[in-house]
């Protein structure tokens, strides 16, 4: 497979240089390199299989930044540990959780991030798809219950935004019920659990818990039937307060314009109940073999390239947050800044983030790997990873869009494990991601006919895209209005 895709490259793909010679080249040189034998499949076995789940904060998080930092030095890639503050620790190590009355048993059930650690016992109701309607219907019986949501079975990317929209609408009409807790019916079957954070994430006072799709089944025919149920959740978590978290940036300088720069990036930090494979150790093994090959070709690319591992994004994109902020006035000077975390299905185009003046560039810079799709790209602007505070800075930004593959199924969950990811498309991807970074660090002047946004067009893109409620929904909103988040002058 290796030798057709080189012949390929070869044949097809270099006739018309898409712009100078020696970028050209070097550009046929990093996609041949990445498609060839590299220790990507191993980097990522170790990271699953060695060190694991990758909570922020946890020990196998530190070790993660550890590993990335040898792998980069290894490589001979400049690299550094990038430390900013995480808001509180919360790291589950159990929950547990017994239903009582008309049928006794243990479900399977994990909490959601900050739930609070404690016992909770109440009432459990029947709380249908948690509408406006089903609250109504519950009435002031919901006050101080438990309330048992019934969810659609999660199979791809879009199920997993209508499942977070759906808690987030939710999660406000429960806290105006006043009820004690919520309990979600996993939305994927055969018993798979899977950890999500709450809107409110570290203002959380409510527990919320997923249980296995078949035991939050059982309860519900049991409440539909009028039998009463009880229900005693035992959350064990490890607690703390303010803390430092690390990001891990490789950099290799640019040889004309160094103090330019473009930025990719993946989150190194996953949840633990799997081993974050597809979320997002994949794309992580990914920036250090583009690295790794950029170096060891002896490409120099006329601006500068930063790899970036963040940390913290699950509970909000701290990482990539901290990095902006510690940047300020240097990201006038950012060209691009890309993230990677959809997984490993295959790369079909990017999302734009409301800067679709990207697009010409970025199939300028798609001609080198022009074989492995027919790119489409879209100018939707995406709340839900490390892009967004560079949206928010007013930094051009992209977002890789992947085929689903096993990433919806498999999200945040116990099944997403090494043996989940395309590793054949992983390949392909990497080739596509570098071609991209290596053209954009290489576009001459006259390509890049964007600028960094201002505060007033910031306003503006996030009024003509409606991003309020999935801001809100992220808890990002907040740290937005209130001047915290985002740029500002």
């Amino acid at each position: 497979m290796k030798n057709l895709f080189i012949l390929l490259l070869v044949v097809g793909q270099f006739v018309n240089c898409p712009y100078d010679v020696f970028a050209q080249n070097d550009a046929q040189r990093l996609v041949t390199a990445m498609l060839g034998e590299t220790p990507i499949e191993e980097d990522l076995q170790e990271l699953c299989d060695e060190i694991g789940g990758r909570v922020t904060g946890s020990k196998a998080n530190e070790q993660s930044v550890e590993w990335a930092i040898k792998k980069f030095e290894e490589a001979g890639v400049k690299v550094k540990k990038q430390a900013f503050k995480m808001p509180a620790l919360w790291l589950e190590k159990s929950t547990t959780a017994t239903i009582s009355g008309a049928t006794n048993f243990t479900p399977q059930i994990v909490s959601k991030f900050y739930s609070p650690a404690k016992t909770h016992t109440g009432k459990l109701l029947d709380g249908g798809m948690g509408t406006a309607e089903d609250f109504e219907r519950l009435g002031a019986s919901a006050k101080g219950a438990f309330v048992l949501v019934e969810t659609e079975i999660c199979l791809d990317i879009g199920g997993l935004f209508a499942e977070y929209t759906a808690a987030s609408k939710t999660e406000d009409l429960a806290r105006a019920a006043g009820v004690q807790g919520l309990v979600f019916m996993s939305s994927r079957p055969n018993k798979l659990l899977y950890s999500f954070v709450s809107k409110k994430v570290y203002d959380n006072e409510m527990p919320q818990l997923v249980m296995a799709r078949e035991d939050a089944k059982r309860c519900m025919r049991n409440l539909q039937e009028n039998k009463a149920l009880q229900i005693e959740v035992k959350i064990d978590a490890e607690t703390g307060g303010e803390y430092t978290s690390h990001n891990v940036i490789g950099e290799i300088r640019g040889s004309e314009k160094p103090n330019e720069v473009v930025i990719i990036g993946s989150h190194l930090d996953s949840w633990a109940l799997g081993t974050g494979a597809n979320d997002n150790g994949c794309n992580v093994t990914m920036m250090i073999d583009i690295a790794r090959q950029m170096k060891k070709l002896g490409i120099k690319p006329k601006r500068t390239i930063r790899f970036a591992l963040w940390n913290g994004e699950e509970q909000g994109y701290f990482g990539s947050w901290a990095y902006t902020r510690k940047q300020g006035k240097k990201l006038n000077k950012h060209i691009m800044a890309m993230s990677v975390d959809i997984g490993s299905g295959g790369i079909f185009g990017f999302f734009t983030n409301g800067r679709k003046e990207l697009m010409p560039a970025l199939d300028h810079v798609l001609q080198p790997v022009q074989i492995f799709a027919d790119y489409q790209h879209v100018d939707a602007a995406i709340v839900g990873t490390d892009n967004f505070d560079f949206m928010m800075e007013g930094v051009p930004n992209l977002v890789a869009n992947h085929l689903s593959t096993n990433y919806g199924r498999t999200y945040h969950s116990a099944s997403d494990t090494y043996d989940k990811v395309d590793l054949k498309s992983l390949k392909i991807n990497s080739a596509i991601i570098a071609a991209v970074t290596l053209g954009f660090a290489n576009l001459p002047d006259d390509k890049i006919t964007w600028e960094r946004h201002s505060h007033e067009q910031i306003e503006a893109l996030v009024e003509e895209q409606s991003l309020e409620f999935s801001m809100r929904m992220f808890n990002v909103w907040k740290a937005w209005a209130e001047g915290e988040r985002g740029r500002q002058k």
